[in-house]
């Protein structure tokens, strides 16, 4: 075993210390309340007591052997989890703890032990401007560990962004309703009628990943950008105010862009930062918001 992989088992083994503990502390119960499963399914029959629903009385029973019975159910909780993971060039910015993309593996390590704690399905589907990466759903800690893997070993062919066409391939390849984690910085166009199109059909929640240089840039001089994903440069003087409001509005036009797209077709996004703590603080507030509406 080469000092890689060392490296690399010792970055798995951490993510799920830590994950599972935030899992364990954190989001016990919230998951369960929020994922309710696809209904309710027949268990078996018991003899009737007090207070029972007259509505769940088994008759055929009842009349074979002259006592009241009646029939019991259990929720079926069994659901297919897809964890959508965005590995573009841009992914691979981070200006203050971690890249997006750690962070991205770590939420997706959290939604991943969360699922199996439920007795979920959990899969994976890493994309760049095509999806380079399919995991189908299984349970279990050792598929769990081969998902985390597989994103910290990701090594993209392509640069660019297509969240398009990856929730065009979420859509074939899960005909039945599946939830649906997307995690990206979203820096991609025209993919709002496939947003549609998947949250009509599953249950979407997206995980927008933020750096907090994407927001606000300091007074640095002149100071040469490069798109990640086009390699196009571009040299700024933020030495002058007005080139650094200008930045900083366009970006904030753009979230708020983003956001109201979500919003359009009932999709409510989570936001992470980089420079977060507590990465697991705004799934824990959504899921209690979201259980609350419910």
């Amino acid at each position: 075993m080469g000092q890689l992989s060392r490296e690399l088992l010792a970055e798995i083994r951490r993510i799920e210390i830590i994950t599972r503990r935030l899992v364990n502390q954190q989001m016990a119960g919230h998951y369960h309340s929020v994922f309710k499963g696809r209904g309710m399914s027949f268990d078996e029959v018991r003899e009737y007591l007090p207070g029972d629903d007259p509505r769940t009385i088994d008759w055929n029973v009842t009349a074979r052997t002259g006592d009241t019975y009646v029939k019991t159910y259990v929720e079926e909780r069994e659901l297919t989890v897809m964890i959508m993971v965005d590995m573009s060039g841009s992914m691979a910015f981070g200006t203050v703890r971690d890249e997006k993309r750690v962070v991205a593996a770590r939420l997706a390590a959290m939604m991943a032990f969360s699922a199996i704690s439920n007795g979920d399905r959990v899969g994976l589907i890493a994309f760049t401007d095509e999806v380079e990466c399919y995991v189908p759903p299984k349970k279990g800690r050792k598929h769990v560990l081969r998902i985390i893997d597989e994103i910290l070993r990701f090594d993209p062919a392509g640069a660019g962004t297509d969240i398009n066409q990856a929730l065009e391939f979420v859509g074939r390849v899960n005909k039945r309703k599946a939830v649906i984690f997307l995690i990206s910085d979203f820096l991609d166009d025209d993919y709002e009628r496939a947003l549609h199109v998947t949250a009509r059909r599953h249950d979407l929640i997206p995980l927008s990943i933020v750096d907090p240089a994407e927001d606000v840039i300091g007074q640095l001089g002149l100071v040469l950008l490069e798109d990640p994903e086009t390699g196009n440069r571009h040299v700024l003087d933020t030495g002058r105010l007005s080139v650094r409001h200008a930045f900083e509005s366009r970006q904030a036009k753009s979230k708020t862009e983003r956001d109201q797209t979500f919003h359009r077709y009932g999709i409510s996004p989570i936001e992470v930062r980089t420079d977060a703590k507590d990465y697991a603080a705004p799934l824990v507030n959504y899921f209690r918001i979201r259980a609350r509406r419910a």
